[in-house]
């Protein structure tokens, strides 16, 4: 009861709000910079000042610029580029929208400082604020056939490790913390609120304006339980009509198609948003090595063979459809949503590649609505934003036939009887078990802005989860045993931020509170396969625990800072984590505990260092992790087919991470990034008398610590044609070899991941309308055998096409 009057007076507040909101008119602002030479200016600083207010933008590769929410009135407008001679003129805004076209005077290159000392990127300001961050901006990349994730494996201190090809399972690596200590934001809304079926590789890039990778300490706005990192995906917000279709293809027979579009009315802001994705892949690419063996007939040794993947097909498709208003006199944007998805996929082997299946998969169906509502100055100076949706899954996981196949894509004695597995299905008994997972989440901001140096917030995160459960293939009496799962989480966090010495130093200090309560009765068999006993195993769960802690930086000058945080951290099992997911080979662990950490982050940065046309920049970051209860998805069964979540103990991770960046005149792009990290067991065991023995002090099994990565780009404008834009980009990723197990008596008999390079390279060329771009990217062109999870092979060499075509 106490959840549903929350609900209710949270709709309350949203619906109550327009009778308190300000009836300031406010126009649109938008336009284009070019020199006289005809030549775009990108990333030119526009600063509008005016009627107490100030409002900054940067041009984007296209030279185009937008501001929003302009009160009505006369400003000062103010264009300032490394490139031309600052420029300044006088606007009215007296309309919806405002179109205003410039033209600067070309120049030679402007020193830096004579342009910081009038604005900063939002980039640098959020990196200004103390945090550990990184900020990746996607205007560039969307053009290319890439996808989400391959953006973040570029960026320093950052693993993205997935188990095969498109649609496989994905895992983050932050500074050495893994697994869900990585949470996944989209403008700040944590993932899961729009439903299971959407992920990052559900995002063209196309619809990003940039992306925050928060390391270990993660700011209060970002409310959940984000205990080693968090990634916050920021969507374009762009008020103009657009509507943008992009199709690609490539190799393992793999194709995507997706659309986006938005069509606002510039009279009473009623706006239309959607967007829908085809993906599918058929993942047949080889794979080899000491996993990938076969018998050609009973009793002879295993023959080591070069197989193709017969049985990964992958196919997705989905919708999602937002209606409502944005800026308007009561709101920035109330905003409705619904979202529709479908996925089925085959599973192809079980948590490693000992076992391999050829007729097991799983289908999945995701309804979900949604209300999203923010508005600024509610009241003189008070922000409030909240997101509600409620999302519905049907998963249906199809495993009935017992037959052993091998990686010769036939049942195993192909030329004999084919064997069967003598649990009667390929992972264990047989099923058709049917799952129906709901979930509420909310999550609701305050901000009151005491002034433009300090300003306090809170913020409240509500996840509410139960699945039932039904599988026609148990016996009566199993089916009788009624299983039970039900889970909630609150998170409820506020901070102070401020700015001191003409905003030299920055202080954000925060406190959060957790809560769950879970509960949940699970048919457990005991004995063995023979003589067993089933049993309705229950437990339930509550757990509140506290956590505070900060970030600082301090400007030394424009170009050098330095900053620092912390953070007592806690994480609460996720409740997929908690109650298994029998489609994807997890367990439950119903007796899962809370992380806990204590993280630290300090480090420097020099940016746009510049000497004529050169430009440098440098970051270094440095990282302690003292680690409790450390969550691990471990493989387990005589064939490692199963995984399961576990505490394991003590972990304390200690190291670095270095980025460097440089650009020529920007037309030749570098960075070049590097962490290194040392995660340790101090677990300490005891002997059979209950002495304590020395902790091993191994190394973390299955996590790779140390990784390189260098990206080179090449732009250039008016190549063959006037006004057209060609780009070649290459990117190396250098993994260190590590143990898939762990490394204790030096790592005698253990497992070793080798050392792995992946080289990728393309071009991309826009023509000159602007409205359609061909790229060709070559994907691990060296064809290396490549691993990420538990020795699960990733595709080898291929090659990708991708066409967009902006509508409007």
């Amino acid at each position: 009861m106490l959840f549903y009057n929350k609900l209710f007076i949270i709709f309350s507040v949203i619906f109550c709000l327009p009778l308190f909101s300000q009836n300031n008119s406010s126009g649109f602002l938008k336009g284009e910079v070019i020199l006289n030479t005809s030549e775009i200016v990108i990333g030119a600083h526009i600063i509008l000042t005016g009627n107490s207010i100030i409002k900054e933008t940067v041009t984007d590769i296209d030279g185009h610029y937008e501001i929003n929410k302009i009160p009505y009135g006369v400003y000062e407008l103010k264009i300032q580029s490394l490139d031309a001679k600052p420029k300044s003129i006088q606007i009215t805004i007296d309309k919806g929208i405002e179109e205003v076209n410039i033209t600067l005077e070309a120049t030679e290159i402007q020193q830096l400082n004579e342009v910081e000392l009038q604005s900063k990127s939002y980039k640098r300001k959020i990196e200004e604020k103390g945090f550990a961050v990184n900020i990746i901006e996607t205007e560039k990349a969307a053009l290319q056939s890439i996808q989400v994730n391959e953006l973040l494996d570029q960026s320093a201190g950052i693993r993205v490790r997935q188990s095969g090809g498109l649609g496989s399972r994905t895992n983050y690596i932050l500074n050495g913390m893994s697994g869900n200590s990585v949470k996944i934001f989209i403008d700040g809304v944590p993932i899961r609120n729009f439903g299971p079926s959407f992920s990052l590789n559900s995002i063209p890039p196309s619809m990003i304006k940039r992306i925050e990778v928060y390391k270990g300490v993660v700011p209060a706005h970002l409310s959940d339980d984000a205990m080693g990192g968090a990634i916050n995906i920021v969507l374009n917000t762009s008020l103009k009509n657009n509507l943008t279709v992009s199709t690609s293809a490539g190799s393992f027979g793999t194709y995507r198609i997706d659309a986006n579009g938005a069509h606002r009315n510039n009279k009473n802001g009623l706006t239309v948003k959607g967007a829908a994705f085809l993906n599918y892949a058929d993942n047949d690419y080889k794979v080899w090595g000491d996993q990938v063996a076969v018998q050609l007939s009973p009793g002879t040794p295993d023959v080591y063979i070069e197989a193709k993947r017969f049985h990964d097909r992958y196919r997705s498709q989905g919708a999602k459809a937002e209606f409502g208003y944005t800026d308007v006199k009561w709101a920035d944007k109330l905003m409705f949503g619904t979202l529709l998805s479908h996925m089925d996929k085959q599973v192809q082997t079980g948590a490693t590649m000992e076992v391999v299946y050829g007729n097991r998969h799983y289908t999945q169906n995701t309804n979900m609505l949604s209300l999203d509502y923010a508005k600024k100055n509610v009241f003189e100076n008070f922000d409030v934003s909240t997101f509600i949706s409620y999302s519905k899954l049907n998963r249906k996981t199809i495993d009935t036939i017992a037959t052993q196949y091998s990686w010769l894509g036939h049942p195993t004695y192909y030329f004999g009887n084919p064997d069967s597995w003598a649990s009667g299905a390929e992972a264990g008994r047989p099923t058709l078990q049917k799952d129906i997972d709901k979930a509420i989440n909310t999550r609701t901001n305050f901000t009151y802005n005491f002034s433009n140096q300090n300003k306090i917030q809170l913020n409240h995160l509500l996840n509410r989860f139960t699945r039932n459960s039904d599988d026609p293939r148990l016996s009566i009496a199993e089916n009788s045993l009624k299983e039970q799962r039900e889970y909630m989480k609150n998170v409820l966090s506020f901070s102070v931020e401020n700015n001191f010495f003409e905003d030299k130093l920055k202080t954000n200090v925060f406190t959060k509170y957790y809560l769950m309560d879970r509960t949940s009765k699970i048919r457990t068999r005991t004995g063995n396969q023979s003589n067993s006993t089933l049993l309705l195993k229950e437990n339930n769960t509550k757990t509140d625990d506290f956590g505070f802690g900060g970030a600082i930086s301090y400007l030394i000058s424009n170009n050098l800072m330095v900053f620092g945080s912390a953070e007592k951290a806690v994480r609460l099992p996720e409740a997929e984590e908690v109650f298994g997911n029998v489609a994807e080979n997890i367990n439950a662990a119903a007796e899962l505990q809370s992380e806990k950490s204590n993280n630290y982050n300090l480090g420097f940065s020099i940016t746009n260092v510049q000497f004529k046309n050169h430009t440098f920049g440098f970051t270094i970051n440095s990282f302690i992790r003292d680690t409790q209860d450390l969550i691990m998805q471990l493989p387990v069964g005589n064939f490692e087919e199963f995984f399961l979540n576990r505490n394991v103990g003590k972990i304390y991770t200690k190291g670095f991470d270095v980025e460097m960046n440089y650009d020529f005149n920007k037309m030749i792009y570098f960075n070049a990034s590097t962490s290194i990290f040392d995660a340790r067991d101090y677990n300490v065991t005891f002997n059979n008398n209950g002495v304590p023995i020395t902790p091993s002090y191994e190394r973390l099994s299955n996590t790779p610590y140390f990784t390189m990565n260098y990206n080179l780009r090449f732009d250039k404008m008016n190549l063959i044609q006037d006004k057209s834009r060609f780009s070649f980009f290459t990117n190396l990723l250098y993994v260190h070899e590590f143990f898939r197990h762990g490394n204790t008596l030096g790592g005698a008999g253990k497992t070793i991941i080798p050392t792995q390079y992946v080289f990728d390279m393309g071009v991309a060329y826009t023509f000159p309308n602007k409205k359609l771009t061909f790229s060709l990217d070559a994907k691990n062109i060296l064809n290396k055998q490549l691993f990420d999870n538990y020795a699960l092979q990733k595709p080898g060499r291929g090659f990708y096409g991708k066409l967009t075509y902006s509508i409007l």
